[in-house]
């Protein structure tokens, strides 16, 4: 099992922005504490009357800017992603939890601000919720597992139940995670549009050709009445169309995506739907059959 490495780029994070705060207290005191770095554990009480319990160990510091009180953690990257796991999502199952981490440093990535050699974000349902309190084991556990691992291409977005193109679900990603789907395959799902890189390399592997993607996603509803008719057909839900650098148009069955050369010629439109029939037919013996491919390809684009 790994274990949380540090990263050396550190997050300064407001905590609980959106909620005026009214006394910071030790735990077992009535007394306020002065603005200065905390140690130990407090209470936090909102204007609103609420109240929280969190733990620092010199992490965070009480300010008092025009006489409002606020709340300052400065963390470990890795360190942020594993309390915004904690805050926004669990550790188990295993798999879910690792595509979380990557969507939450992906996120992390795309929106923070950035104030000398640190990263700025507040602690927001706008932005990403982060636990006021050190991270847990099973969250840095999770967080080493993916540790500078982020989703490059398009805005990554997440969401506790709603499963949209470019959103990753935390009740369908613990679902896929429970079906066997390895991370990887939860993120590609969420973000078709999206491919693994490295935090000091955000490069996506999969250069988009938007008009291909119209053009079959304008073919499919009629192409539907006769490929329902071929067994082991299943339309898939997802699915990118990326630019081939160099070889042959090729399915990445388990990224869904398919490479071809261009799309300008009847060529590049005879390869797209080769490769798309490739992806429809996955996980079916017909999937594999290049002739049969390849027969119901012109079948379909002479029709």
């Amino acid at each position: 099992m790994p274990t949380q490495v540090a990263s050396g780029q550190c997050v300064e994070v407001e905590l609980f922005a959106r909620y005026p705060l009214k006394k910071i207290t030790a735990e077992k005191s009535t007394t306020a504490v002065k603005p200065g770095v905390l140690n130990g554990r407090y209470r936090v009480t909102f204007t609103n009357g609420n109240h929280i319990t969190f733990v620092s160990h010199g992490e965070t510091t009480l300010l008092s800017e025009k006489s409002k009180l606020k709340l300052q953690s400065h963390l470990d990257r890795e360190e942020y992603v594993a309390r915004v796991l904690d805050r926004e999502a669990k550790s188990t199952p295993p798999e879910a939890a690792k595509a979380m981490t990557v969507a939450i440093r992906t996120f992390l990535q795309q929106n923070a601000n950035r104030e000398g050699d640190c990263l700025t974000i507040p602690d927001s349902s706008a932005t990403q919720r982060v636990s006021a309190s050190p991270a847990t084991t099973g969250a840095r556990t999770m967080t080493a597992w993916t540790q500078d691992l982020i989703y490059a291409g398009d805005p990554v977005h997440y969401h506790g139940s709603r499963a949209t193109e470019g959103t990753l679900s935390w009740r369908q990603a613990t679902a896929q995670a429970g079906q066997g789907e390895r991370y990887d395959q939860i993120l590609a799902f969420a973000y078709p549009d999206n491919s693994l890189s490295r935090w000091g390399a955000p490069r996506s592997t999969c250069q988009l050709l938007p008009k291909a993607k119209a053009w079959l996603a304008k073919k499919m509803p009629q192409w539907r009445r006769i490929l329902q008719g071929e067994t082991g057909y299943n339309e898939p839900d997802v699915f990118a169309v990326c630019r081939l650098v160099s070889g042959f148009p090729y399915t990445d069955r388990q990224q869904k995506r398919l490479f071809i050369r261009n799309f300008f010629t009847l060529q590049d439109r005879l390869d797209l739907t080769h490769e798309y029939l490739h992806l429809a037919f996955d996980g079916y013996p017909t999937g594999l059959d290049e002739n049969y491919i390849e027969t119901l390809t012109r079948q379909l684009l002479m029709d």
